[in-house]
């Protein structure tokens, strides 16, 4: 089991910053993630970027989100609406994780959370 890296203090305290989430919000693949989250920190979590001290366009360009054709953005406040955490992970000061107890119920809430999609400009294939 690995040691998860917890930013302590540092929270999206607001309900608009906007979180980007590489690809769609398909429940099979977000399944597979949050079980690849478990199997190495025992917690359940999908990883997503927040766009604070940048841009939306500006995280899009950067890996690993430019690696992905379409992107869901999400705000925070939908994101607690929808009874999900936000925990600061990482060594990347924007980086978060959607983090649940319950597999099932987390992957329908967050899939259920009000989101839009749109496509990566800055997409490399």
């Amino acid at each position: 089991m690995k040691q998860r890296y917890l930013r302590a203090g540092d929270h999206l305290g607001d309900d608009v910053t906007v979180v980007v989430r590489g690809g769609v919000l398909d429940a099979d693949l977000l399944r597979q993630d949050a079980l690849r989250n478990h199997a190495i920190y025992n917690t359940y979590g999908i990883s997503v970027f927040a766009a604070r001290d940048m841009t939306v366009d500006e995280l899009a360009q950067q890996a690993p989100l430019i690696r992905f054709g379409t992107l869901t953005l999400m705000t925070a406040g939908a994101i607690r609406a929808a009874e999900l955490r936000l925990e600061a992970t990482g060594r990347n000061p924007n980086h978060f994780d959607i983090a649940f107890d319950d597999i099932d119920e987390g992957v329908a809430r967050l899939i259920g959370c009000e989101h839009r999609t749109f496509v990566n400009p800055y997409h490399e294939a």
